[in-house]
């Protein structure tokens, strides 16, 4: 599960990028201002790294909540993902690769995707009737798209 939040996280970030081509604050600077380079990589909306590191957390507390409701692991996970998520995003902004907003939406759509992909797998059986996954293919050559399931 973990690695289909990631995945559909780095995709939705990804079309976002694309879609909004905000350049990066660091291409405001003065010195800055004569670069043409504009590939999707000088992109800055919304945050890559706080988005992967929320939907890890986002997963990972979902996971902790279903497995183990009347513990203090769900809530220590919790913390510890907001903490690392906060952190994350933080240095990307101190680091001048992203506005404080591209972290907080980048934070929110990972976390989003970390719940969401999870909550969509969860039976209450053993196992699921039909799963569908997207994986990313060794070496970025592409995707594999996955039907798994009891037919």
């Amino acid at each position: 599960m973990y690695s289909e939040s990631l995945t559909l996280a780095l995709a939705f970030d990804d079309i976002v990028k694309i879609a909004v081509r905000r350049p990066r604050p660091i291409d405001y600077l003065p010195e800055n201002a004569n670069n043409t380079t504009n590939t999707d990589l000088a992109l800055s909306f919304f945050s890559g790294h706080a988005a992967v590191v929320a939907a890890m957390s986002g997963t990972a507390t979902y996971l902790a909540f279903v497995h183990s409701p009347r513990s203090p692991r769900p809530w220590i996970t919790l913390a510890a993902g907001t903490l690392l998520t906060a952190f994350v995003g933080y240095e990307r902004v101190r680091a001048g690769a992203h506005f404080p907003t591209d972290v907080m939406m980048g934070g929110l759509a990972g976390a989003a995707t970390g719940v969401l992909v999870p909550h969509l797998h969860f039976t209450k059986t053993a196992s699921a009737p039909i799963w569908i996954d997207l994986a990313p293919a060794p070496r970025g050559t592409g995707a594999s798209l996955g039907v798994r399931g009891l037919f």
